[in-house]
């Protein structure tokens, strides 16, 4: 997993955090949250969702963890390899 991928899991892993597990954040802004260049967003999503570590709404759009993507991030915000 990329370190840009790492980024934005733990950015969505805050937001589950804090609005809990619905926490569906739009992508505009997310790039600046997750602290990645904005062109780097749209290839960390498509990485993680044919993963199956996030969802995606196109209408919105929009992410959020799926249960196998907590599970990877709390790993590695663990340390533990992910």
């Amino acid at each position: 997993m990329s370190d840009i991928e790492k980024k934005l899991l733990l950015c969505l892993l805050s937001f589950y955090r804090e609005f809990g597990p619905g926490a569906t954040p739009g992508l505009k802004g997310l790039d600046e949250e997750a602290e990645i260049a904005p062109w780097e967003l749209p290839e960390a999503v498509k990485s993680l969702r044919a993963r199956g570590l996030i969802e995606y709404w196109e209408l919105q759009p929009a992410v959020r963890l799926t249960p196998e993507g907590l599970q990877a991030v709390l790993r590695i915000e663990e340390g533990s390899p992910g």
